[in-house]
């Protein structure tokens, strides 16, 4: 085999040229500073709406549907509303008006290309599609792999390929030329390719003695990012070529980059909610070998995590004292909290402390207002100001008795709860409200003693809640009408502390598969780590203390022994938690739409977020195959409930031809091999639905690709659920939704019991329904107060109330429905409140009242 270098533009380079080139690219790309390339081909830098930045080619198109009878198809379309951008992995499809902040800035494309000559067939077939991915091989030294798929007739149809071509962003990967030839071009990341694989490729593929194809060997790898192999290839490089010495300080520039990978992984690891791990990172960062500007950066980290820990000793100390200085029953009145405070307070709860950080050391206020200000800060959030000691005595006790509602079983015992808070000062709504955030999980204790609940022995973090797989499948062969028991597991991220809430990914399993796959893509797959260090004194070309930890894997570096195995994967790095609910029956081979999957979904999702610190705000749903068809599905009849979804190697049918209305309330990821069917003709009339102005929705097509996991792309999947602006939408004004299933009855604030005959759609019974049209539900809340329904498909609902709609409930409030209306006048009554948080689990938006109509 033999391979050459290729400019962006696509001209083979000459040695001369070459070697100029490459010494002067190597050079720009270590110190990071692009410059002019006249004759590299362009591509464009795409900023989004929602904060994320594409880059690639774009071209405008006018549909996403390649159906033959389509209106694009026929010229019927004249607008192009629709931007796709090429990256040569992947094509991202994006609405203009509604995704795209500003118009495209061309940036200059310095990667070259390397062409590999691999046997590709002059003829064969053209390969339309291809079945899902069953297995492959690694790469070996001829760049060559064996890729198993699922073929026409079912059984497994294993297809050679080999590189062809090999970029800093993907590999074109082509079919060889076998005794049944097939045409395939299929496109991976380069980032799924190890870097053992590649050195063992350019190893048998690169001439020793050729300085210019072992220093296009540096620029490819430090363009990867990947410059512990930069660094390392260049090492051997000016080792066997003395006379290319003027290339030595970009060693050091390499040994910069790695060690601003590090820092990066440090401030992730501190940002997540892992303080320690963030910190033994900073403590064993090699600063003898980086420069002074790397130095100051590592001394600045380390610096403000002193000053967070010296706020913490300074509050502890002073509020001890001012707790001290105050009267025998009011000082024991208060140690339960104090106590709570001192073991409890951490960089991610000192926020709440603020105001007494500010005012605590202010000698003109007496003892008691300044403690009654920390206490109401820790119960209440920074910004409370309650300084009434009396009040925030009650406040200690409505808590305790808020915590026991939430947890008690018992309708009576919960009704004699509401009694004792109707007697306490503190037991107001707007308290009770801000207080519920603060707390710990109401069920936290149970962790403890739920013999359901049992700690994964070998795997730090990872707990099975409920029964496995088979047991799952069992219990619904033997009662298949009852609600299907709650079963998940759940893989919690490092230094987790109940005290901080956490975005949350519901991740669903294909049929057929496990829930643990889910916890092994969005975390990693179980693996031993070590804290690695260094026992010797580095030079400038030798190994460096950064060897194990560059790229994607630098948190390794601190990561500490803490059991037999951790996961090292995404949500691990991003403090995410991962809850993988059980929710297919025993033989089910594809999702069916029921309202049984939705149950065992949202009823996992709801015990998590009694038993774990989940952010409700920051709930995201997502899955593979027809695990993602469902995670579509849910979304979208329960708009309310997340911050976005993410739907990998789905097939869109039934209710999600209809739904599409609701999608609009919530951003929608989509990611899909070009050759998994034909999506574009299959799903195309779906995905233009979803490509328009009023949605946030990205689709990505992988080149060449069929039904995948797409493990590649999960870096910029994290990165678009930590955008700002993906959270959970505020509850709409204007509430325009559709249902056509019974259980699609809860919209934000507005619920009915049963829908009038007619609308609701069996899924078992779709295609015996000749008319298939989903009802429209409309309601407004009104600037006077008011909260009209003005369509619905029931005659009885329910209107939950609550101030962020917005309402005044200092005031009257009125619902209307035609020529029904029902006033409702808040009474400061918290009972509506805890047993909306009790069944929903939801305490970042409790309702706080409810209107019956009729």
């Amino acid at each position: 085999m033999r391979f050459t270098f290729r400019n962006s533009a696509g001209k083979r380079m000459s040695n001369r040229v070459r070697k100029v080139t490459t010494a002067f690219l190597v050079v720009v790309l270590a110190t990071l500073n692009i410059g002019q390339a006249s004759l590299a081909r362009a591509e464009q830098l795409i900023s989004l709406r929602n904060g994320m930045v594409l880059r690639g080619i774009y071209l405008e198109v006018a549909s996403m549907n390649q159906n033959a009878f389509s209106a694009g198809n026929e010229g019927g379309i004249q607008n192009r509303p629709i931007w796709v951008v090429d990256d040569g992995l992947r094509r991202t499809y994006v609405h203009r008006r509604g995704m795209v902040a500003a118009e495209p800035r061309d940036v200059p494309d310095l990667h070259e290309r390397i062409e590999f000559f691999q046997p590709v067939p002059d003829g064969g077939e053209q390969v339309a599609s291809i079945g899902q991915t069953l297995g492959v091989t690694p790469f070996n030294q001829f760049g060559r792999r064996r890729l198993t798929v699922r073929g026409p007739t079912g059984s497994p149809f294993p297809i050679l390929q080999g590189i062809t071509e090999l970029t800093a962003k993907y590999a074109k990967v082509e079919a060889l030329k076998t005794d049944d030839s097939i045409n395939l071009d299929m496109r991976i990341a380069t980032s799924s390719i190890s870097s053992d694989q590649l050195r063992d490729i350019f190893r048998r593929n690169t001439d020793p003695k050729d300085v210019d194809a072992r220093l296009n060997v540096v620029r490819f790898f430090a363009e990867s990012e990947r410059y512990a192999d930069a660094r390392r290839e260049l090492v051997r490089v000016l080792d066997e070529f003395p006379e290319s010495a003027d290339l030595r300080p970009i060693v050091g520039q390499y040994v910069e980059n790695e060690a601003s990978q590090l820092l990066e992984q440090a401030e992730l690891r501190r940002e997540s909610g892992q303080p320690k791990l963030a910190r033994a990172i900073l403590d064993q960062f090699p600063t003898q070998v980086v420069s002074r500007v790397t130095q100051v950066k590592v001394a600045d980290m380390i610096g403000s995590m002193d000053e967070t820990q010296k706020q913490i000793d300074t509050v502890h100390q002073r509020l001890t004292e001012l707790v001290g200085e105050l009267q025998e029953p009011v000082r024991n009145s208060l140690g339960g909290v104090v106590a709570e405070i001192k073991s409890e307070l951490t960089p991610a709860t000192l926020p709440r402390m603020s105001d007494f950080i500010r005012m605590g050391g202010n000698s003109t206020m007496d003892s008691e207002t300044r403690v009654s200000l920390a206490i109401a800060g820790w119960l209440l959030g920074n910004g409370s100001g309650e300084t009434n000691l009396k009040i925030v005595l009650s406040l200690i006790d409505v808590r305790v008795l808020v915590r026991e509602y939430l947890a008690e079983q018992d309708p009576g015992k919960r009704q004699e709860i509401l009694e004792r808070l109707s007697s306490l000062e503190g037991a107001r709504a707007d308290y009770i409200a801000k207080m519920l955030p603060l707390m710990k999980p109401p069920l936290i204790e149970a962790i403890e003693v739920d013999e359901s609940i049992v700690e994964d022995p070998s795997v730090a973090g990872m707990l099975h809640v409920g029964l496995d797989q088979a047991g799952f499948h069992a219990a619904q062969a033997e009662e298949p009408r009852s609600l299907p028991p709650v079963s998940y597991v759940v893989q919690l991220p490092p230094e987790y502390d109940p005290n901080r809430t956490y975005p949350c990914v519901v991740a669903m399993h294909a049929a057929g598969a496990i829930a643990e796959t889910q916890l092994n893509w969005w975390s990693g797959v179980p693996q031993k780590s070590f804290l690695q260090q260094s026992s010797s004194e580095p030079s400038s070309t030798s190994e460096s203390p950064l060897e194990e930890g560059s790229g994607d894997d630098a948190a390794d570096v601190a990561a500490q022994v803490v059991s037999p195995t951790m996961r090292l994967g995404h949500s691990i790095r991003h403090g995410f938690i991962v809850v993988a609910p059980r929710w297919t029956r025993g033989g089910q081979n594809d999702y069916e739409y029921t309202m049984r999957e939705h149950d065992a979904v949202l009823s996992s999702l709801r015990h998590a977020m009694r038993h774990f610190a989940i952010d409700a705000d920051r709930v995201f749903i997502a899955g593979h195959g027809s695990g993602g068809t469902a995670a579509w599905d849910i979304s979208v009849s329960h708009p309310d409930i997340w911050a976005g979804m993410i739907s990998i190697s789905s097939r869109p049918g039934k209710t999600l031809l209809h739904y599409n209305e609701n999608s609009k309330y919530m951003p929608v990821y989509i990611v899909k091999g070009d050759k998994d069917g034909v999506p574009l003709r299959d799903f195309g009339a779906i995905y233009d639905r979803y490509v328009t102005y009023d949605h946030d929705t990205m689709i990505v097509l992988y080149r060449g690709r069929g039904l995948d996991f797409f493990y590649e792309e999960a870096d910029r999947i994290f990165e678009w659920m930590k955008t700002p602006g993906h959270r959970r939408a505020a509850p709409p004004e204007d509430l325009e939704v559709v249902s056509m299933r019974d259980g699609d009855r809860f919209f934000w604030w507005m619920e009915w019991d049963e829908m009038l005959p007619g609308l609701s759609v069996n899924p078992f019974l779709w295609d015996e329904v000749e008319r298939l049209k989903a009802a429209p539900v409309k309601a407004r809340v009104m600037a006077n107060n008011e909260v009209i329904i003005t369509q619905a498909p029931a005659n009885a609902f329910k209107i939950w109330l609550y101030p962020q709609m917005p309402l005044d409930f200092k005031e009257p409030i009125s619902v209307r429905y035609r020529s029904r209306r029902k006033d409702f006048t808040f009474d400061q009554s918290v009972g509506v409140m805890l047993e909306d948080v009790r069944v929903r689990a939801d305490r970042e938006r409790p309702f706080w009242g409810v209107v019956q109509i009729p």
